[in-house]
């Protein structure tokens, strides 16, 4: 007996000390951001889809619902969620920035999130497709230490920021046959049986492009199978937290481009293993405000380090997360040549949308190469569209309000309704507020210059520049 109790007593001593280390590890983190790509998997309710493996991660983690970027396209999406700040607050708010203008440093004080992750002890990989499309010029302090995924993984702990085209436009020719996306021969999807968003037109073009871009849905969840599996290959399934998101819309009918729910409502699944117990359950949803802000305030507590104060997002899930914000704000900008700017406000139940740019239309300013906006204008022009289609290639309001919860699909615009008089102009002192705040002054591009680019690239359209 006298051999047995220490015995017990240095197992039990063991398990106390391997149960401390467990709990006080630090986890990796795999950050997986999906190019243009919308709320369009399984778990989101999407049919036609086959996603095995973000359905995985959803039932053991969190889906959130009311997740949005806070740009409708990637140059200012992708600069606003790698500082923590809003795309104009670092020079970013257009659509990449061209000749004669120049990028510009980002503000003093100011860098991309992942230096504090490095300063917390993190090895910071950036595998996966390689682009940045940042609008500021990059710091001088290389953000990333590695591209090569197995030498990442190989170091811990690890913070991995892993891209995929996949959902991106191609317009591709393979073999005499045209592709607006890559297919997904492995899980093709049937164009006939898809429903198109009710504000789409109905023409066979729309149904191939639609069907085009689940299938890269699918394509895109056979890539990230194949991350999940090769975790578990390296036994690092269970010490890495995965945060599945997207940087705006899908480049399809009303979507990248615009302040609609498809423009710019990201997907975003969170999965947490158990061992860290940061409040994130399995097979969960949410519907609380997430600003792709967010993620960087995030992830740097995760990793243990200081939030700089500057950054705009909260720390929204982890033992230190923060109460979820009552608004979230969008922008809209100068896309290619197409000068415009508009502002979003979203709410749990409302959306909020400010034109400034006249006359416009949607039509005018959406991306040229989606066909089923090309062959909706044409059924517009013949009369033949029903009346909740017709806004799309009509003259932009100067304002938009939204009943989201009774009107997901934003068809029916209430800024003139007597009954929400109070609440547009609530929306309209909250927008005014935050544009001071933020120093959003509302200046447009010098029309000289942007009379430059038009020449530089050949692209003169000829609209008036608008001042």
């Amino acid at each position: 007996m006298k051999i047995f109790l220490p015995f017990l007593t240095f197992i039990s001593l063991g398990i106390w000390l391997n149960a401390k280390d467990h709990k006080t590890q630090r986890p990796n983190i795999l950050w997986i951001v999906t190019e243009d790509i919308g709320c369009d998997m399984a778990s989101y309710g999407t049919e036609g889809v086959h996603t095995p493996n973000m359905n995985q991660l959803a039932n053991e983690g969190t889906v959130y619902t009311r997740a949005y970027t806070t740009a409708s396209i990637c140059s200012p999406s992708r600069s606003s969620f790698m500082t923590g700040l809003y795309p104009h607050q670092v020079f970013s708010k257009n659509m990449r920035i061209r000749k004669p203008l120049k990028k510009k440093a980002l503000p003093k004080g100011v860098d991309i999130f992942t230096r504090y992750l490095r300063d917390a002890g993190y090895k910071i990989g950036f595998p996966g497709h390689g682009k940045k499309d940042w609008g500021f010029i990059d710091p001088k302090r290389n953000p990333y230490d590695t591209t090569d995924w197995d030498k990442l993984t190989e170091q811990q702990p690890f913070f991995c920021q892993y891209q995929f085209y996949d959902t991106h436009r191609v317009n591709k020719n393979i073999n005499g046959k045209f592709f607006p996306f890559l297919p997904c021969p492995e899980h093709p999807v049937s164009r006939a049986e898809i429903d198109l968003h009710p504000y789409t037109p109905e023409t066979p073009e729309a149904r191939e492009e639609l069907g085009a871009y689940l299938e890269n849905i699918n394509l895109l969840d056979i890539n990230i199978g194949t991350l999940i599996a090769d975790l578990k290959a390296k036994g690092l399934y269970e010490k890495t937290i995965i945060v599945v998101m997207g940087d705006n819309g899908p480049p399809i009918f009303r979507g990248k481009g615009f302040l609609y729910e498809r423009g710019i409502l990201m997907p975003l699944i969170v999965r947490v293993p158990r061992q860290f117990e940061m409040n994130v359950t399995p097979g969960t949803r949410s519907d609380e405000l997430v600003s792709a802000l967010d993620m960087a305030p995030t992830f740097i507590d995760l990793a243990g380090g200081r939030v700089p104060d500057y950054m705009e997002g909260r720390i929204f899930f982890g033992p230190n997360k923060q109460p979820a914000p009552d608004y979230l704000f969008a922008m809209r900008d100068r896309h290619g040549m197409n000068v415009d700017r508009c502002r979003s406000v979203s709410t749990k139940d409302y959306k909020y949308i400010r034109n400034y740019v006249h006359p416009m239309t949607c039509y005018t300013n959406s991306l040229s190469n989606v066909a089923a906006s090309r062959e909706g204008k044409k059924l517009f022009d013949q009369g033949k569209l029903p009346a909740h289609q017709i806004a799309y290639f009509k003259e932009k309001p100067e304002e938009e309000l939204y009943d989201l919860a009774n009107d997901p699909f934003e068809l029916n615009n209430l800024v003139q309704d007597p009954d929400q008089e109070n609440r547009v102009a609530h929306f309209q002192e909250v927008l005014a507020k935050w544009c001071k705040q933020t120093g959003d002054d509302g200046s447009l591009e010098d029309p000289a210059s942007l009379l430059e680019m038009d020449r530089l690239f050949e692209k003169v359209k000829g609209r008036k520049i608008l001042k």
